[in-house]
């Protein structure tokens, strides 16, 4: 049911099917969303918005009468003795099947105004920090209301769109990141702008521009690390750029040993940020497929990155493991009767024991029906299967389902 409610009577949990006023009147780029927390919702009590559509079939309704508009659902059976609150429905936005809807919707307007700003560098002109600043905060509201939704759908990259959906995934995890090492808002802000921009020295590289296909073959060494350098000649030339941002874009390749590029610095000479950017970057390059190599496991990625040597900040490693979980969303484990089963969900208080999806036999080599198991369950009849090494079952072409679906 749309229902058009004064702003003043908004509150989390309610789905805006449409904002009643003119862009000018606020600053939310989409016009449909849920409010999924306190800053979405006193961002639209700050805006110059009267009235929006809510749709009661997607969030709550209204707590009391609105003036003019019809009742139903929770709220009317609370005024009628029925139900004492308003409550969300079951198939409410605020299901894990809406959540991914929701970050699905963010995603793919953050990746056309990536594009759009890339190619307004492009030609020379300067960096809309406005939409900058919309992109970052419509992240942030995302990973409030389900953190896995967000990270683990920007892994979904086609070929001609790369060089900006990675832009989107890393400034994702790098927000993600930064609530997890409890840094000042201002500095998760920071974090994710950084992470937008950190590879806009490739603007001018023609395999990597928004719109084309991407590369055939993987691109020489001399032509990667000549980006970082090029990004930060662009941000620098304008003043309003943050140097923290800056900094990211020069030193998101250098190393713990020193080995990295382009200045070679080594350990604290590298900036918090940049070595947070180091981990995002190498992460989402890693388990994202491109023409000339397919991406690898979630999980076998990360066993990688903790057994390297001299390259990450391990701190902030061990900080990201606990942001994507030990087996993030997206990763396929073994189980103890022999399956497979797909991470679709974390349990905060379990991270060894994920919800999956079920849905292949090792020991018949053939996929089973799905089933969905949350491995916390003391009655679940499965477990995880201890392994030295995870395997990179990326990489067997199975026929793995949907995350959800």
């Amino acid at each position: 049911m749309i229902k058009k409610v004064p702003v003043s009577q908004l509150c989390v949990g309610m789905y805006v099917q449409d904002l009643g006023g003119s862009f000018l009147d606020h600053s939310f780029w989409r016009s449909s969303f849920l409010i999924s927390n306190d800053r979405k919702l006193q961002k639209l009590q700050k805006s110059r918005l009267e009235w929006v559509l809510i749709d009661t079939d997607r969030g709550v309704d209204v707590r009391g009468d609105v003036p003019g508009a019809p009742v139903h659902g929770p709220a009317a059976a609370a005024r009628t003795g029925g139900a004492a609150a308003p409550q969300a429905p079951a198939h409410a936005a605020t299901s894990e099947q809406q959540a991914f809807d929701d970050a699905r919707e963010i995603l793919d307007g953050s990746r056309d105004q990536v594009k759009q700003l890339f190619a307004e560098t492009e030609l020379g002109n300067k960096i809309d920090l406005n939409q900058i600043h919309g992109l970052v905060q419509d992240m942030a509201d995302s990973l409030d209301g389900h953190p896995d939704a967000l990270t683990s759908l920007a892994r979904i990259k086609k070929a001609d769109q790369y060089l900006y959906a990675h832009s989107v995934s890393v400034a994702a995890l790098m927000t993600s990141l930064a609530r997890t090492m409890r840094l000042a808002d201002e500095h998760v802000h920071l974090a994710g702008m950084a992470g937008l921009l950190h590879d806009i020295g490739k603007v001018r590289d023609p395999a990597e521009a928004p719109g084309k296909i991407g590369r055939p073959i993987q691109p020489p060494q001399e032509l990667l690390h000549q980006h970082p350098g090029a990004g930060a000649a662009v941000l620098r030339a304008d003043s309003a750029i943050p140097p923290e941002v800056v900094e990211v874009c020069l030193h998101h390749h250098e190393r713990m040993d020193g080995k990295g590029f382009p200045d070679q610095l080594a350990g604290k000479q590298i900036g918090l940020l940049s070595r947070m950017a180091a981990i995002c970057n190498f992460y989402d390059e890693m388990t994202s497929s491109r023409p000339y190599r397919k991406g690898w496991d979630p999980a076998f990625t990360l066993f990688k990155m903790l057994q390297s040597e001299g390259q990450f900040d391990m701190d902030v490693l061990g900080a990201f493991v606990r942001t994507v979980g030990r087996y993030p969303v997206g990763s396929i484990i073994s189980l103890v009767n022999s399956e497979l089963g797909l991470v679709v969900a974390q349990n905060r208080d379990l991270p060894e024991q994920p919800v999956v999806k079920v849905f292949y036999s090792i020991r018949w080599a053939h996929a089973i029906p799905e089933r969905r198991v949350n491995l916390a369950e003391p009655d679940c009849g499965s477990a995880v299967q201890p392994v030295r090494a995870p395997v990179d079952w990326a990489q067997s072409g199975l026929p793995v389902p949907p995350v959800v679906g």
